[in-house]
C-alpha cells in the first residue's frame, strides 16, 4: 500500500455539489481530508493507477496531482485527524 497526497482544482464547479461524486469516492477509499483541494490516501495502485481511477469524476478540464508521500513531509494547520491519518498509514522511505 502507498501513500499519495491528492490536488485537484474543479474548474467551472457551480457548487460544493458538484465536489460530491469525487469526495465520496475519495472517502470509500479511507481518504482524509487535509486542506480544501487535498486529501491522503492509501492504495495498492501506482500515482498513475489512481489518477487514472479519479479522473472518472472529474470533468474533462479539471485538475488532479497524484503525489506519492513519503517520510520527508511536514505540514502546518491541517485539519483534525491529520497526524492520527499519517500514524495509522505511515508513508515509505
Amino acid at each position: 500500500m502507498t501513500d499519495y497526497a491528492l490536488a485537484y482544482d474543479l474548474v467551472k464547479e457551480q457548487s460544493s455539489h458538484d465536489y460530491e461524486p469525487l469526495w465520496a469516492e475519495l472517502k470509500r477509499l479511507g481518504g482524509h481530508r487535509t486542506e480544501y483541494s487535498l486529501w491522503l490516501i492509501n492504495v495498492n495502485n501506482t500515482a498513475k493507477e489512481t489518477c487514472d481511477q479519479l479522473r472518472n469524476y472529474l470533468d474533462k478540464d479539471d485538475r488532479l496531482w497524484v503525489l506519492e508521500l513519503t517520510e520527508n513531509h511536514y505540514f502546518a494547520n491541517a485539519t483534525g485527524g491529520t497526524n492520527d491519518w499519517i500514524m495509522n498509514n505511515p508513508p515509505s522511505r
